[in-house]
């Protein structure tokens, strides 16, 4: 379930809805969507960017190194 307006203004101290997006680009560096209503985040989402930021996770942008495969006869 999403987050309620007035957590999202609890959290980024904002009202603006804009202003709510520019602040998780600059503090998460991720864009969260938005609709007519407000932010798209769920409270299990913003908890796990606080984890992140935390160095309690860790996303690997990088990806795992495939296993070599020796195509040649012998």
């Amino acid at each position: 379930m999403r987050m309620s307006y007035e957590k999202i203004c609890w959290v980024t101290g904002l009202k603006r809805k804009s202003s709510q997006k520019k602040w998780f680009k600059n503090h998460f560096g991720v864009d969260v969507p938005k609709d007519k209503i407000g932010i798209i985040l769920s409270d299990a989402a913003y908890e796990k960017l606080l984890e992140k930021q935390l160095g309690l996770l860790s996303f690997s942008s990088e990806a795992k190194p495939k296993p070599r495969i020796n195509l040649r006869k012998k």
